[in-house]
């Protein structure tokens, strides 16, 4: 009779190997996850790190305005109204960072722009525009710069119009969507006027000194012009009386020596520029009515014998024009035969800047004299 095959032991060793083999599944497939985790982990940390060390710097900025670009279709400004608004703005990035950087994204006062062309160091480089709206990126390598410029008339989606007394924002965008932003402030004119005398030996003359030193902007004032108006001649033009070019006059400098051509009185403003472009203009400063800006540098006389025998004296200013309102004065000199007279001794010059005295009688000089200026001894004859 044959015996009977006990199963149950070969059922508990397949259960067991069943088991083992699950165990051992479960457990690579935990390893292949903790791995992937950690994989995951790993280059999580890595872009935090890259982010957090991607460093680009704006250095620098330059701002230019172009007539014909604007004057130009499909804009069209008039020449006289071109200045008035930037047409293109070139700036220098450098990747402070070892790793390579790119450039999704240049942003000028908010508004980005669909092109940058970068600017090569060799003059007869050609320049490379980027799309950048079609995703090609600028690549700066890792511690280099580049310098783009971007046209407000056609690299923006919409013509951008920048007016020439804003401030300027800048913003690059990378393609880990990091953002570095600088704004440049306009400067601030700040001026000081004083009046200085010189000794001309036979005279005195009142100069206006300006001076624009302690004017200040975020990065360094490059040029200093002075705006002055003679507001003792100007007209209100359209209700302005800056508008009255005839009567204004420039100068350019930091320190500045004026001298006028007429008393005033004169209006001065100063307008100061960065070397990024950026200027502003200051209000103005008054400076009184002063006839020591054109003083008497000239005098001369002549006697005149018809219609009736008188010395006639002149009084010129330092530009050589006629100064009225001049006292001058006349003494008789030599009087050999004691006969010689004169009507008066002081009279005072008239709008063409002459005075006269008579003489009345006799045969001698008369000495014509005014201030430092050296007498000047005429011979006369009066019958």
């Amino acid at each position: 009779m044959a015996g009977t095959l006990d199963e149950s032991g070969v059922s508990v060793i397949v259960g067991t190997l069943l088991l083992i083999l699950i165990t051992v599944v479960a457990a690579a497939g935990l390893a292949i996850m903790v791995s992937q985790m950690q994989k995951d982990e790993m280059t999580r940390q890595s872009h935090i790190a890259a982010v957090k060390n991607e460093k680009i710097e704006i250095l620098n900025i330059g701002l230019s305005s172009d007539k014909a670009a604007w004057n130009s279709t499909p804009h069209n400004i008039p020449y006289d109204q071109s200045w008035d608004n930037w047409s293109s703005i070139t700036l220098t990035m450098v990747n402070l960072n070892t790793d390579d950087v790119k450039v999704m994204g240049v942003a000028i006062n908010d508004r980005y722009s669909k092109n940058i062309s970068v600017i090569e160091d060799t003059p007869a480089a050609p320049r490379h525009s980027y799309n950048i709206s079609g995703r090609e990126y600028l690549t700066i390598p890792g511690t280099k710069s580049r310098k783009v410029q971007i046209n407000f008339t056609d690299d923006f989606p919409v013509t951008q119009y920048v007016p020439a007394d804003n401030q300027i924002r800048v913003r690059i965008m990378t393609s880990l969507y990091n953002n570095f932003e600088k704004n440049y402030k306009r400067p601030n004119p700040v001026f000081e006027t004083h009046i200085e005398t010189e000794d001309l030996g036979v005279t005195q003359r009142d100069v206006i000194v300006l001076d624009g030193s302690r004017s200040t902007a975020d990065n360094t004032v490059v040029q200093w012009d002075w705006i002055m108006l003679d507001r003792g001649k100007a007209t209100a033009l359209n209700g302005d009386y800056w508008n009255d070019a005839a009567n204004i006059t420039t100068e350019s400098g930091k320190l500045v020596r004026l001298y006028p051509r007429t008393p005033g009185p004169f209006s001065v403003k100063l307008k100061v520029t960065d070397d990024t472009g950026l200027s502003q203009t200051s209000g103005s400063s008054e400076i009184p009515v002063n006839f020591r800006f054109i003083p008497p540098s000239n005098l001369n006389a002549v006697f005149i014998t018809s219609p009736k025998p008188l010395v006639q004296a002149s009084v010129k200013d330092i530009n050589g024009n006629p100064l009225s309102g001049i006292t001058v004065n006349f003494m008789i000199g030599n009087n050999p035969y004691g006969n010689l007279t004169l009507d008066r001794y002081y009279n005072i010059t008239d709008a063409s800047g002459i005075t006269v005295v008579n003489c009345t009688a006799g045969l001698g000089t008369v000495k014509v004299m005014y201030g430092k200026f050296s007498p000047i001894e005429i011979a006369v004859s009066a019958a």
